[in-house]
């Protein structure tokens, strides 16, 4: 999954026309903007399972290591919502994604340490 994430983001405008063809959107803006946040979820799910697989064993702290597992994805998607916009396919983040995810990140963090 991460790999298909890094590709997703690598390019998104050549991979739009892999997939659909030349057609009219695909060079810009909003199709290369989903593309990458669809590319950035996955990669954050990837990047949550490898670190749970590699931390949760038979420990008491198995919820603090998912907590943090989340947060890796939370960051993941986050970052790829603010590298649309400053790779030119956004010409402006939305409000909720910037109040919500860093929201989440730090319910997770406090929760994790508690």
């Amino acid at each position: 999954m991460i790999l298909v994430g890094i590709m997703k983001n690598w390019d998104p405008v050549g991979l739009n026309k892999s997939i659909f063809g030349e057609g009219e959107g695909i060079e810009g803006g909003p199709a290369a903007s989903m593309r990458m946040l669809i590319g950035g979820g996955f990669a954050g799910i990837g990047g949550l399972n490898l670190y749970c697989s590699f931390m949760i064993d038979n420990s008491a702290v198995e919820g603090d290591f998912i907590l943090i597992g989340n947060v890796i994805a939370l960051v993941v998607i986050l970052s790829t919502i603010i590298g649309a916009k400053f790779r030119g396919f956004l010409e402006h983040i939305p409000v909720p994604p910037l109040v919500i995810f860093p929201s989440l990140i730090g319910i997770c963090l406090y929760a994790a340490t508690y």
